[in-house]
């Protein structure tokens, strides 16, 4: 029996020994397991980590960006002077020089960023077969790097600007008009800018567009084929050619316009339309690029639902404004800022800063803009009221005041007036009229027909910026023309001609009937524009009013970097949309 016993104990440790050694292997594989799972969550975790820092990186690069610096981000001693063909030969963590950022709430995720644009960096990057070509201009890519622990994450953006210059539009608008709202029958090709500034944050929305009648806003200047105004042959032949996009499978042509209402709301009415429905085979793009109004609509054309039925737009008609309190209404009072180079130095002003740079003033602040105005003119503006009528001789120069004589309106000597003083010539003998540099006049400035068969035309060669201290009536048409010949106006508009007007008080045009205006045209109090004028270029105004009679605005896509020196609000004010996204 004793035997038998030990046998069986034998038997049972020898069981309990495989048990354990199971419960062993299965303890061991488990813990594996969860070592792996462990390992699995904190790489997910670094993993994401990681997404922060390329964010952060993106967001910071696209800041520096729009501010006009590089975009580089944690690059403090680094250069890019390898180059590979001619595009930037990518650091890494292990590069010399490069000092990363530590994501504040995370100290363990660091990231680096960098950006290079398309403008100037040698490569034909949109694949159109043209390097550095104009369509390139305002795209940048954008490359983010972030580590946390062992993990590293990469991604490359394509990034594309946009300038949201109160100048890039058809109608810019501080308030509305008075009363509160844009109001009239007129047709507006190009962006529409409003910003409502006139109601208060929180307070209740009112209408700010009134669109009547067969008012639109288009993104392009029609065919002439259909309903809509036709733009004549002249106008349409003084401008650049509008840019070309691809649309519903199609190239076509585009002012690539946006129409943005801050605060209040648009009401639509009869005929009215923001774009148009889709029209196949025309050559145009129908659709605006994108719609941003937060308020919302009102109105004959709204449904049941409350949505209009006749938006026509890239994003729809329900999105909310986009540019936060990035642009506000230019002022005289604001500090001056710098435009492009090019804009400086081609009219003998060079200027080593970057655009967009303020002015120090003798006394150690910065200058407004009509105090450096008055700077850029020797000081010396003109006191009192000018008018200039057609069939009428007449002469100003601001930079000769012994010649400063509106009285007398016989201009000197040539010889004795040259392209770089600030002066206005009108030739009453080919109804032609010289501008140059920049013209201040305290007091109001009115274009006016003569009698008889004087003509209601000026036709004006050179480029200059007006600033009125007053009011400006345009009752006769403003058309630019080349060396001074009428009849030579192929692109004339605006980088060979540009007028661009300012006044500190109200702007009428228009009051004629049937009126061609080209240029550039800024009211600080408020623009009315009726009779069923014809404007290529832009109106930008605290409060605009369109009157009953359809006025036409046709916005000029180059205006923006065309404008003459001295204008408010030359300066460019970028934003930058992400076009694409890949992880390298």
């Amino acid at each position: 029996m004793g035997k038998k016993h030990a046998h069986n104990e034998g038997i049972a440790l020898l069981t309990a020994t495989i048990f354990i050694s199971i419960a062993l292997v299965l303890l061991a594989a488990l813990m594996a397991r969860m070592m792996g799972e462990r390992r699995d969550v904190d790489f997910a975790v670094d993993y994401d980590k990681t997404f922060m820092g390329i964010e952060a990186g993106l967001a910071q690069s696209r800041v520096e960006l729009t501010g006009g610096g590089s975009g580089f981000v944690g690059l403090d001693g680094w250069q890019p002077t390898e180059t590979s063909g001619s595009s930037i030969v990518l650091p890494t963590f292990d590069t010399s020089g490069v000092t990363p950022v530590h994501l504040a709430s995370m100290p363990e995720v660091e990231y680096f960023a960098l950006a290079q644009g398309w403008a100037n960096d040698g490569l034909d990057n949109n694949g159109d077969g043209t390097i550095d070509g104009i369509d390139e201009q305002g795209y940048f890519t954008q490359w983010a790097f972030a580590r946390c622990g062992n993990f590293t994450r990469s991604v490359e953006v394509v990034l594309g600007g946009l300038n949201i210059s109160p100048w890039n539009n058809a109608v810019f608008a501080g308030s509305g008009a008075t009363g509160g709202a844009i109001q009239g029958n007129c047709s507006l090709h190009g962006s529409v800018h409003i910003l409502g500034s006139q109601i208060p944050e929180g307070a209740e929305a009112i209408v700010v567009l009134d669109m009547m009648g067969a008012s639109l806003v288009h993104n392009n200047y029609g065919t002439g084929a259909g309903p809509g105004p036709v733009l004549s042959a002249r106008l349409r032949a003084s401008v650049p050619a509008l840019p070309r996009t691809t649309f519903n499978g199609e190239n076509v042509e585009t002012i690539n316009s946006h129409f943005r209402v801050k605060r209040g709301l648009v009401s639509l009415n009869s005929a009215s339309e923001i774009g148009e429905p889709l029209n196949p085979g025309s050559g145009i793009k129908t659709a605006v690029d994108g719609t941003h109004n937060t308020d919302g609509w009102i109105g004959q054309r709204i449904d049941a639902d409350g949505n209009p039925t006749n938006v026509y737009s890239d994003n729809g008609f329900n999105e909310g404004y986009d540019l936060g309190d990035r642009v506000s209404m230019p002022l005289l009072s604001d500090d001056w800022r710098w435009p492009e180079g090019v804009q400086c130095e081609d009219l003998g002003y060079p200027f080593a800063g970057q655009p967009g740079d303020t002015e120090t003033s003798p006394d150690g602040d910065n200058y407004t803009h009509e105090e450096f105005f008055s700077t850029l003119v020797d000081g010396t503006p003109f006191n009192g009221d000018v008018t200039i009528k057609t069939g009428t001789a007449f002469y100003l120069n601001l930079s000769r005041p012994s010649d400063t004589n509106v009285a007398h309106r016989v201009k000197p000597d040539p010889a004795t007036c040259t392209k770089g003083d600030d002066y206005i010539y009108y030739n009453p003998a080919n109804a032609v009229l010289e501008i140059n540099g920049q013209v201040e006049i305290n007091g109001n400035l009115n274009f006016t027909c003569g009698t008889g068969s004087s003509g209601k035309i000026f036709y004006y060669t050179g480029r200059s910026a007006l600033l009125v201290h007053g009011n400006v009536s345009v009752g006769a048409s403003l058309v630019p023309c080349n060396n001074g010949v009428p009849g030579d106006y192929v692109n004339s508009f605006p980088a060979r001609n540009c007028l661009g007007v300012m006044a500190s008080g109200n702007m009428y045009t228009g009051v004629g009937s049937q009126r061609d205006v080209v240029g550039a045209f800024y009211a600080q109090g408020e623009i009315t524009s009726n009779k069923q004028t014809v404007l290529m270029g832009t109106f930008v105004s605290n409060l605009i009013n369109m009157g009953q009679q359809v006025p036409d605005v046709y916005q000029v896509p180059e205006l923006t970097t065309h404008l003459p020196l001295g204008m408010v609000g030359n300066y460019p004010l970028l934003t930058y949309g992400q076009i694409s996204w890949r992880e390298l």
